[in-house]
């Protein structure tokens, strides 16, 4: 039996948060110590950085994190490409876009201006509007017969684990009711 689906997404967002992201010293920030490797950062400097600490310097206005997020305009292509494709197909995306849209989402949210609020209230009902889509056609390969990995299904993680969890589930489902016959 799987763990909850919870458990793992929170395992891919801590897997997301290790991951290296490019970034630009906005200033001197000296010597730091990142993944046993001493680096002396000074600014305009371009680093790869794990991305929790790229998220904490950049919030202080120490870095700018140059490619860890999703631009309003990506989420909005991926919605309409997903829209745009034929039957149980999921379109292909970025493997990390549900965690880049909740930074892009905190980012827009931090900065409060009223084109902001807006521009927040789009991006959160287009990325409602792209897990609806994607998640009715996981749904439906769980729901095939045939067995497929996770990884035939989506490359995004957070789908796999959506898609492995209703695999069992069903399954087991299926089985119980196949004991009626026994």
């Amino acid at each position: 039996m799987l763990a909850a689906p919870e458990a793992y997404v929170t395992l891919v967002r801590v897997h997301r948060l290790l991951s290296s992201v490019r970034v630009l010293a906005l200033s001197d920030l000296g010597i730091l110590t990142v993944d046993r490797e001493r680096l002396n950062i000074k600014k305009g400097d371009e680093v790869s950085l794990p991305l929790w600490l790229a998220l904490e310097l950049s919030s202080r206005g120490y870095v700018e994190i140059r490619d860890a997020t999703v631009r309003d305009i990506d989420l909005f292509k991926y919605y309409h490409m997903e829209r745009s494709t034929r039957g149980n197909r999921l379109a292909d995306v970025r493997e990390d876009v549900y965690f880049s849209a909740g930074l892009a989402l905190a980012r827009l949210d931090r900065e409060k201006g009223v084109s902001e609020l807006a521009k927040v209230e789009r991006l959160k009902g287009t990325l409602v509007n792209l897990l609806d889509l994607r998640t009715i056609k996981v749904v439906n390969a769980a729901l095939n017969l045939d067995v497929r990995q996770p990884s035939d299904v989506s490359k995004v993680l957070e789908e796999m684990v959506l898609y492995k969890s209703l695999k069992e589930v069903l399954e087991s489902w299926k089985n119980s009711v196949l004991k009626y016959v026994e």
